[in-house]
């Protein structure tokens, strides 16, 4: 049995990669603090519950791509002879999976807070001798949420898209949808300090939609790099055109008749094979070996592309 080599990312990408490793450490670490920050406010709204709900799960992904990094690295071996590099895309899954349960759940509980009419209330606390509005520690807990994912999605966003890296890409979106919610709730928390009873549901409902979206569109994306589709960035709606370069370099050789080329994602890697129609039989191993060397070089995401030879008089 042939073990695949162990993948090496360029130096300027392993230093991208490494340094989106620390920011989802840091990423981790103030979500935690913000799940106990409105954890102690918690209180009755439905809005500031959503909110809360949506930091937990926010956890999975930096959490899951940190455990696939710990395994993705690993070389091949006898037992998994095409390496780890698929730890990424079953993290994925996973996250995405969570999101969309959670997000159903979150929007049904909303939507029957809303037809029952529930009036959530929110009362006052002693602090220093004064009596407080409960509601005006919930907006500053809230407005202490919105900041670090605002600032720390824009980075992990970029930085996502230097090393081909969707899952963090993805968290850098729920960092997103983590600020936006955090607006709606407190938008949802003053209703409430204005008699509008509905408000602190309809946010609810509102943020439930947002995270069962993210969900559902991330649980298609993972789906689907599971099923060898065709390499694609979760910021791009068309697929990556490497295949097809691939084809037209490989067509630029004189023995090289007819080529076609097919990719699948592994991770932050592609892998697939190159089908080759030769104009004749010279040297073939020895050319053959040169193609399949400048293709596996082609491009720092290409991880393996196997090289077939396939007679002039059969079809692709």
């Amino acid at each position: 049995m042939k073990i695949r080599k162990p993948y090496r990312m360029p130096a300027d990408k392993q230093r991208q990669l490494d340094y989106l490793v620390r920011l989802e450490w840091w990423n981790l670490g103030f979500r935690v603090s913000i799940i106990l920050v409105l954890g102690l406010v918690l209180g009755s709204s439905q809005a500031m519950k959503a909110a809360w709900i949506e930091d937990i799960l926010s956890l999975i992904p930096p959490v899951a791509f940190l455990i696939a990094m710990h395994f993705r690295n690993r070389p091949p071996n006898d037992t998994f002879p095409y390496g780890y590099q698929r730890a990424t895309v079953i993290a994925f899954l996973c996250a995405a999976t969570a999101l969309s349960l959670m997000g159903s759940l979150l929007l049904l509980d909303s939507i029957m807070k809303l037809i029952s009419h529930e009036h959530p209330s929110v009362g006052a606390i002693s602090l220093f001798g004064h009596t407080f509005w409960m509601g005006w520690l919930m907006i500053g807990a809230l407005i202490y949420s919105v900041i670090p994912p605002m600032v720390i999605g824009r980075l992990q966003t970029k930085a996502a898209i230097q090393v081909h890296e969707k899952t963090v890409y993805v968290d850098g979106k729920m960092s997103k949808a983590d600020w936006m919610t955090g607006l709606a709730a407190i938008i949802g928390i003053l209703g409430i300090g204005a008699g509008i009873w509905w408000a602190d549901a309809l946010a609810a409902a509102l943020i439930a939609i947002d995270v069962t979206k993210d969900g559902v569109v991330n649980l298609k994306e993972a789906v689907g790099d599971l099923l060898d589709r065709r390499p694609r960035f979760t910021s791009n709606t068309q697929p990556e055109p490497l295949a097809e370069s691939l084809e037209t370099a490989l067509k630029r050789y004189e023995w090289v008749l007819d080529a076609a080329v097919r990719l699948r994602e592994e991770g932050h890697v592609f892998s697939g094979e190159a089908f080759i129609v030769p104009r004749d039989t010279h040297r073939l191993a020895e050319r053959v070996a040169s193609a399949e060397a400048m293709l596996n070089h082609y491009d720092w995401r290409i991880y393996e592309v196997v090289v077939s030879v396939t007679p002039s008089d059969s079809s692709n």
